[in-house]
């Protein structure tokens, strides 16, 4: 049965690839697994930097604001 995920193929340095092969005995993961665990916490990473500035842009902003609770009421 095929599968709905897309497939993308990379190409490493060893370097990178002996890490991975590392990683992948620690966490008893295939490499692949490894590669797509790293990219998923990597653009959850990229995610918070991008609501981190647009909140200090906010911040940044002298407006008038309310509270959490009073949002919330």
């Amino acid at each position: 049965m095929p599968t709905t995920k897309k497939r993308i193929n990379i190409t490493v340095d060893d370097d990178v690839y002996k890490a991975l092969e590392r990683l992948s005995g620690q966490r008893d993961q295939s490499v692949a697994g490894v590669g797509l665990s790293l990219i998923e916490e990597a653009l959850e990473y990229q995610e918070d930097l991008h609501f981190s500035r647009i909140a200090d842009d906010r911040i940044a902003k002298k407006q008038k604001r309310i509270s959490h609770d009073k949002a919330w009421d």
